[in-house]
Order: structure tokens, then C-alpha cells, then sequence
């Protein structure tokens, strides 16, 4: 009986061509064999079926994963930095530089350099942000506490220091007068967890005693990048925060570089007892940085003088 429902109906008889209605072995008309062909169990099809289901699943799991990590630049302690996010950030800054410095700043091989350095420290930024704005949550300080009198003045100084309506305003910063008032509101909450936690109203070096912390920090959490970009500077000389900004680069005579790069790598590694460290040389004009960079990222940003290095 088993064997008979294995058995499916085939049709017509290759024999004599009649039809046989129910699945039999041998033709009800002519007596010959009818070919045989096996059923596939139920329970094997539901196998087969699961299956197909299983690599299915995966296969959508792994284009939805991939699809979710190609949407971010970077994590910081398992938070992601969108890529919608950095490109806002990075397009800002572009019309803002473009806005104070004309159209061509971008424009030819100098431009493409200039553009990717500024991807670079906008990516950069961002980083540092994300672990400033984590540390200062953890210390009560958010962008919601921030008071609007004080965010309001200070979009109101920004229009009065260039000279803007609210409408050169928004093509400068690139975005809206909320983006910027959220930005603002950011900057807030950092500078209240700097001021009170890092610095706690220390009269020493305050750059050193900032640069210092955020050596620290960088190093215990756990920031990962996917964008392929130069490194760059992370902390800024407290001429640069007095003046010039650090923005612009000047030329550097070339036995110059090679002695404060020596100088910059013989402390680190005195220091740490690491080698195989990169450095990166830059003269700002009114001082020359050092930036020791090991796997893609900057470690510790030095200042150079006659000879004499100094963490920033």
C-alpha cells in the first residue's frame, strides 16, 4: 500500500494510449507497465522549503547589515555617526569656507586636497564630539539645558561679527538657523563638562590639562572609522585658539621638518616605549605641530621650537 501511494498518475499509456484514472502499476487497458515516479515526501518538501527559507533569511540579513554599516561613517562606543550626518557637517563647512574665501578653494588638484583634509576634520570633529557629548550626558550636562536667552545671543553676535541677515546666514552655515542653534546648544553642554569636570576651574595650562584628557579619552574608547581619509590634526596650540585658527598651512623649510619630526617621534617613543609611530609635520605660522599618528590615527599632537617639543 506504501508503495502504491508513492506511485503518481502519469496520464496516457505509452503503450496504447489510453488513459488510466487512478495510479496503478500496469495499464488497465493493455496490461504493460506504466512508468513510475516518486512522490517527494511531505516532510522532505518542509525540509527543502526551510531550507531555501534559512539561506533566504540570511542572504537579506546580510544585505540589511550591510546595507545599515554603509549608512555610517564611524561609531564611538557603539553610537553611530551617520553618513547623512557627516555630510551635512562636511557640506557646511564647505559653503562656509567657500562663503569666506570664494568658489575656488575647492576647485583643481589643491582643492580636491583641501576638500578631503576638510573630510578629514570634520570626521575628526565629530569623534571628538561624540565622546565630549557622552562624557558631558554622564555628568548632567545636555543640549536640553542649555538656556535659549544665551543661544539666541550668540546667533545674534555671529550675524552682528560678519555682518549677515538671517538669510546670508543660513548660505553660510549651509543649513537652517535651528541647525545652528542645535550645533550651539552642543557646544553648550561641552563647554559646561569641560569648564567644571575637566578643568575645574584650574589655573594651570588649560589646553595642556584638555589635551591631556582627551589623549585619555580617545584611547579608552572604542572608535571605529570607515571612512578612508588623511589624518589630520586633533588639537589646536593655544596660539591658534588666540589668532590664527590653525586653519591655514604655511611652507616649512624641509631640514626643519625632519629635525621636529625626529624630536616629536624620540619623545613618544621615550614615552610610551612604542616604535614603528608616523609623524606629521605642519607650521600654522605661529607655531609648528607635530601629530604622532599610529594605525591612521592621531595619538598626541606636540608643538615644535628651537629643538624642544610640548604635548598640546
Amino acid at each position: 500500500m506504501e508503495n502504491h501511494l508513492e506511485n503518481i498518475e502519469m496520464g496516457s499509456c505509452p503503450s496504447c494510449g489510453e488513459r488510466n484514472e487512478r495510479p496503478d502499476r500496469f495499464c488497465i487497458h493493455c496490461g504493460n507497465p506504466l512508468p513510475r515516479r516518486r512522490k517527494i515526501r511531505p516532510k522532505k518538501r518542509y525540509l527543502l522549503f526551510g531550507t531555501i527559507g534559512l539561506i533566504l533569511a540570511g542572504v537579506i540579513g546580510f544585505f540589511f547589515i550591510d546595507g545599515l554599516e554603509s549608512k555610517l561613517v564611524g561609531k564611538v562606543n557603539g553610537e553611530g555617526i551617520t553618513r547623512k550626518e557627516f555630510l551635512k557637517r562636511a557640506n557646511q563647512a564647505k559653503k562656509f569656507y567657500e562663503f569666506r574665501y570664494g568658489q575656488n578653494i575647492f576647485v583643481g588638484e589643491e582643492g580636491k586636497e583641501n576638500l578631503n583634509r576638510l573630510k578629514t576634520g570634520i570626521l575628526e570633529e565629530l569623534v571628538v564630539e561624540k565622546i565630549l557629548l557622552q562624557e558631558a550626558k554622564k555628568a548632567g550636562y545636555t543640549s536640553a539645558s542649555a538656556p535659549e536667552k544665551e543661544i539666541e545671543e550668540q546667533v545674534e553676535a555671529i550675524k552682528r561679527t560678519y555682518r549677515l541677515s538671517d538669510e546670508d546666514l543660513k548660505k553660510m552655515i549651509g543649513g537652517s538657523l535651528e541647525d545652528l542653534k542645535e550645533k550651539l546648544r552642543n557646544e553648550w553642554s561641552i563647554s559646561q563638562f569641560v569648564q567644571k569636570t575637566i578643568l575645574k576651574e584650574d589655573q594651570g595650562n588649560p589646553n595642556l590639562l584638555f589635551g591631556q584628557w582627551l589623549s585619555k579619552a580617545k584611547a579608552n574608547a572604542k572608535i571605529e572609522t570607515y571612512e578612508k581619509l588623511q589624518p589630520i590634526i586633533t588639537a589646536k596650540a593655544s596660539c591658534c585658539r588666540s589668532g590664527c585658527g590653525g586653519g591655514r598651512v604655511h611652507p616649512l623649510d624641509p631640514k626643519v621638518e625632519k629635525e621636529a619630526k625626529a624630536k616629536a617621534l624620540e619623545y613618544y617613543e621615550k614615552k610610551t616605549q612604542k616604535k614603528g609611530a608616523k609623524a606629521n609635520v605642519t607650521n600654522f605660522g605661529c607655531h609648528i605641530q607635530v601629530d604622532i599618528i599610529e594605525e591612521g590615527k592621531v595619538v598626541v599632537s606636540l608643538t615644535y621650537n628651537r629643538g624642544e617639543v610640548q604635548e598640546i
